[in-house]
């Protein structure tokens, strides 16, 4: 009996070890990106585009200073080779390493891809490039410089949407972080020509750093004010329910451009303390619905705005810890599921920073998590994006590994970040299973 009861503990040994191993036994251990990153304030890097093939298109900055891309499709459940679409080092050298030149997508109805980005500190380097053929990431156009005219200075954060009448809107920030204002831009032409720009935020010798939400032909732009030196501070709203005609304030107050700190909605006054705005969507009513983070350590949280009808009110959604910089105040990241907007998905403070998914049950007022994502890891995992129109196996994308920011002056330090998803985070060191 003492052998038949030796020779169940093995068998359960056995077994149980083959049932961990498959947890680590999958096909997919490499990121979607190596050395690479996006940016929070460039949305969106990753859009799902359902046209001749059903496939996820995901664009970002790796170390070497390159816009790079490709797609998984959705049907065939794999992922394409890595295309570049630009090397800025070529040109820019050590600036084109740069975090803050991560591109953002817009993907028109039949299927043409058009990519936007900066580089962050030299004047003028706006640009845009379109693919050559519909739902094809081989081959792109020559690069073509939107900067405006007669405008010396640097452009971070471009943010294409497009309007139910087919024009598309280009938000951008013109300036650097402590002086600094946000523009719009329209195109009638799918991107060949641009029509002069609109300033739509100053805030005198301050910056802004802001965030953009179009559904049908509603916009809604939240940002942060800068000032010379860190933190950022206080969240800031406006609306046009007109495709950019007119803009007012949530309760229908009219706005006159440019908006400036006296005219513009306070959404929440942050005082002594740092924040930073994270997302911005709108419910099918053009309610607004507002994250961001709030507070330095050891009391870093983040927070939930939304408007009740007559005012704003926030609420916590759970702590966290930064990523990087006190003073910079980097957080992990948080975005709202446009589709459910009590569902976020944020980077959690456990042992290392985690993606989860936290729910609301009461509209906002109290929260619980509701999904992990990733736990155990070894690295952070940070500055998630949702895909836009994503699918159910791939939802999310985010960076993850060692943020390094700051080196010898230049915002370079992501060469041990990899960019992961839903689909590739086994790919992730782990405590259980390192790849």
């Amino acid at each position: 009996s003492a052998f038949f009861l030796v020779f169940i503990l093995l068998c359960f040994l056995y077994f149980n070890s083959k049932n961990s191993q498959s947890v680590c036994a999958v096909e997919e251990l490499s990121p979607v990106a190596s050395s690479a990153i996006f940016e929070w304030f460039q949305k969106p890097a990753a859009i799902r585009f359902v046209g001749k093939y059903d496939r996820t298109y995901i664009a970002w900055i790796n170390s070497d200073g390159k816009i790079q891309i490709r797609y998984h499709d959705n049907k065939e459940n794999k992922f394409s080779p890595i295309y570049t679409v630009d090397d800025l080092y070529r040109e820019f050298g050590i600036e084109a390493q740069d975090d803050h030149n991560a591109p953002s997508l817009l993907i028109l109805p039949d299927g043409r891809i058009l990519i936007f980005y900066t580089v962050h500190d030299a004047n003028g380097a706006f640009f845009m490039k379109q693919s050559t053929t519909i739902e094809d990431i081989s081959s792109w156009t020559v690069r073509k410089n939107i900067d405006d005219p007669g405008s010396v200075m640097p452009y971070n954060y471009p943010q294409a949407k497009r309007l139910s009448n087919g024009n598309i809107l280009l938000f951008y920030r013109r300036g650097n972080y402590y002086n600094s204002d946000e523009y719009l831009k329209v195109s009638k032409d799918n991107g060949t020509t641009w029509e002069k720009p609109t300033q739509l935020i100053d805030f005198s010798s301050d910056g802004v750093y802001a965030l953009v939400f179009v559904k049908g032909d509603a916009i809604h732009i939240t940002w942060n004010e800068s000032l010379v030196k860190p933190p950022r501070k206080n969240i800031y709203y406006m609306y046009s329910p007109d495709g950019g005609v007119a803009w007012e304030k949530k309760d229908g107050t009219l706005l006159t451009l440019p908006v400036t700190r006296n005219s513009a909605e306070v959404v929440f006054d942050s005082k002594d303390d740092p924040d930073y705005v994270w997302d911005i969507v709108a419910d099918n009513e053009n309610n607004p619905f507002i994250v961001f983070a709030y507070k330095k350590d050891p009391s870093h949280e983040f927070r939930f705005a939304q408007w009740d009808g007559g005012s704003w009110t926030t609420n916590t959604i759970t702590t966290s810890a930064q990523l990087y910089g006190n003073d910079n105040f980097y957080s992990g990241g948080i975005v709202i599921d446009p589709r459910n907007v009590y569902n976020v998905y944020l980077s959690k403070k456990r042992e290392q920073l985690e993606i989860e998914r936290w729910a609301s049950y009461d509209e906002g007022r109290t929260w619980q998590q509701a999904e992990v994502i990733t736990n155990n890891s070894t690295v952070d995992n940070f500055r998630m994006q949702l895909v836009e129109n994503y699918s159910d196996a791939l939802r999310i994308v985010w960076a993850s590994g060692i943020y390094e920011g700051l080196i010898n002056g230049q915002w370079t330090g992501f060469s041990k970040v990899d960019i992961q998803s839903d689909i590739t985070k086994q790919a992730i060191p782990n405590k259980n299973c390192s790849p």
